[in-house]
């Protein structure tokens, strides 16, 4: 099995590293122009050390797709969605570590996964995970962990883990879509919270 260390951490297939969060800061609604890093950074995959990956949920047992048949000025355009049986263009991401947290990328379209914060926290939509970004600020920062033998926990910047929603019914187009929304407290994390990194 191929094994890739970051900084104190072991990264595998199927398992993750544990990252202390760091702190959750401001940001509008809008994406930013530029990201946090310098783009120099950001674009250096020796510097964030990233690894082609595949995201499985736990619960129903499908790979996550970042819906890109929608229009791009479409909200729903490139929402994470636990809703595929294989993995083609739309399952594949690169995920990379900075030394403190995560970003997410689609290999298809090359954005940046993004926790939607800018909807109200009653919105069905806020937290809701969307590759939509050009740049990695804020909302594209991610903190993986691991909850067990090649299970992973996603936790998105407001600090809430990352479920797939799989209340509605499976023709809705919220099935299995990923949203930050799970408090950080152990007993509200259950099987919709569970991930596997492949």
């Amino acid at each position: 099995m191929k094994q890739f260390k970051v900084a104190a951490c072991l990264f595998l297939a199927g398992a993750s590293t544990v990252v202390t969060p760091a702190p959750v800061l401001a940001r509008s609604a809008t994406p930013p122009s530029a990201p946090s890093l310098t783009s120099a950074t950001v674009r250096d995959a020796s510097a964030l050390k990233c690894q082609n990956r595949s995201i499985k949920s736990r619960a129903n047992g499908k790979y996550v797709s970042a819906e890109l048949g929608y229009g791009k000025t479409d909200s729903r355009y490139g929402m994470l969605r636990a809703r595929a049986t294989g993995v083609g263009p739309w399952e594949k991401f690169r995920i990379c570590y900075n030394g403190r947290n995560y970003t997410i990328q689609s290999q298809h379209n090359g954005k940046y996964v993004s926790a939607e914060l800018g909807y109200g926290t009653s919105d069905s939509r806020y937290g809701m995970l969307r590759a939509r970004a050009a740049s990695a600020g804020t909302w594209e920062r991610f903190f993986i962990s691991s909850c067990g033998t090649g299970c992973v926990l996603i936790k998105a910047a407001n600090l809430k883990y990352v479920a797939a929603e799989l209340g509605y019914g499976k023709t809705d187009h919220r099935y299995g879509m990923l949203r930050g929304r799970t408090p950080d407290v152990s007993y509200k994390i259950g099987p919709w919270e569970r991930f596997s990194v492949q």
